[in-house]
């Protein structure tokens, strides 16, 4: 009966026992879900969101900078386009100073054809009196013809007596200066239907010129009017691509914009993330406690035996170990003081800090090229090298997990890698005594 009672308590016992070490895992997970990412993981999205802002005000930047070209572009096309304008303004005015041209002329038509029509009556008047006096002359000499040709010295000489001499040669006369005056009018009538023969054809002429240059101008000014919309409307034609060009432009520059404000309010509420990781982890440094390699993010953790944690997020390969070795590529010591941590890819990827404290050192370290040295109290001091670049500065208080450093292959190094170190009291200690 007591054995059996025994065995009932060892029972309850080992229930209790695997009770409370389901709590613990349980409560354990749940502490996990709560923190949700880690400082590492929240390190990388931080430096993402400010990638992809960076790369967000880069390119609006340069569509910025797109848009001032087309809006120079523009400006110009304006401005050639004014000129055009104002060449279409001048050929109005030359059109209107045409047309009032045209109205003159077309008066000064209306003067020639009046001209015209009033010289064509005298000309018709005068050949008909040119007419009337070649009838005339050609019956006195037809009459003289018939009544015999008398001179006139015969007529005065068969005369009876002095008074009809008197008669006849007052009479001779009279009839010479009839001829004179027929043959003097049929010349002058002749003459004037010649000139105005003449002035007809010349008015006649001068009116057929005026008429072609008139029709040439207008002619010419309409050509010239023609092309120079022609030339407005192409010049319009390149305004309007430009600013459907830069309404493209300006609508990828706010969905830019907007992008970038959506990462900048993003990067705010990763640094309210970032913040309460690093509270967390002080409180869990303050308790004594170690993150055990919650800073490593997604790749495989090495447990930490004490207080600190493994230095890379990205691997747990050690490509060389501490103490006596070969020195790989003549240039890297034979005594090794610290541990590589290397794998394929690592270049560029984060380097946390082991454990909370104060940079001591930042900067360029002889053949360990960019180094970071925490300073960890109670004699520990970390050493990070071999760095693409250091991420904190000396004097700035860190937590574990932070990121304070990119993996390079600075000073003398054979490629990408971690070189870390763990000093005691100012001695160089394995790395991995800290670590399964």
């Amino acid at each position: 009966m007591q054995r059996q009672k025994n065995k009932s308590v060892r029972i309850i016992a080992l229930v209790l026992a695997a009770l409370m070490i389901v709590t613990l895992f349980v409560g354990a997970v749940a502490s996990i879900t709560a923190q949700g990412r880690n400082l590492a993981q929240i390190d990388r999205e931080i430096n993402e969101a400010r990638s992809q802002i960076s790369n967000l005000e880069s390119r609006a930047a340069d569509l910025s900078a797109q848009m001032g070209d087309v809006n120079a572009r523009i400006a110009a096309l304006r401005e050639q386009e004014g000129g055009y304008l104002e060449e279409l303004n001048v050929l109005q005015e030359q059109l209107d100073l045409l047309r009032d041209h045209i109205e003159l002329t077309e008066e000064q038509i209306a003067i020639y054809e009046r001209m015209i029509a009033d010289k064509q009556i005298r000309l018709e008047e005068a050949m008909e009196r040119e007419a009337d006096q070649l009838d005339l002359y050609r019956r006195r000499i037809r009459a003289m013809e018939e009544g015999g040709r008398i001179s006139y010295i015969q007529l005065l000489l068969s005369a009876r007596s002095f008074s009809e001499l008197i008669t006849r040669i007052h009479d001779a006369g009279e009839i010479m200066e009839a001829d004179q005056r027929i043959a003097e009018a049929l010349a002058r009538y002749r003459e004037a239907v010649q000139i105005y023969k003449a002035e007809l054809l010349a008015d006649q002429a001068e009116l057929e010129i005026l008429i072609a240059q008139l029709e040439a101008e207008r002619d010419q000014l309409q050509i010239e009017e023609a092309n120079l919309e022609e030339r407005i409307r192409e010049v319009e034609a390149r305004i309007e691509a430009q600013e459907i060009e830069r309404a493209a432009l300006q609508a990828q520059y706010e969905a830019a914009s907007e992008e970038a404000l959506r990462q900048a309010q993003l990067l705010g509420s990763l640094d309210a993330a970032r913040q309460e990781a690093i509270r967390e982890l002080e409180r869990q440094a303050a308790a004594g406690q170690s993150p055990g390699g919650g800073g490593m993010g997604g790749a495989p953790a090495r447990a930490g035996t004490g207080s600190f944690i493994w230095p890379s997020d990205f691997t747990t390969r050690v490509s060389s170990g501490f103490g006596p070795r070969q020195s790989p590529g003549g240039i890297g010591s034979t005594n090794h003081g610290g541990i590589d941590i290397a794998a394929p890819g690592i270049n560029g990827t984060n380097i946390l800090a082991a454990a909370s404290g104060v940079v001591s050192f930042s900067g360029w370290m002889g053949g360990f090229g960019n180094t970071v040295m925490i300073n960890h109290g109670n004699g520990y001091v970390t050493l990070y090298a071999h760095n693409s670049a250091n991420l904190v500065q000396r004097g700035a208080n860190v937590v574990q997990g932070q990121v304070i450093a990119r993996v390079g292959s600075t000073g003398n190094s054979t490629g990408p890698h971690i070189h870390f170190e763990i000093i005691r009291n100012g001695v160089r200690v394995n790395p991995m005594l800290y670590f399964s």
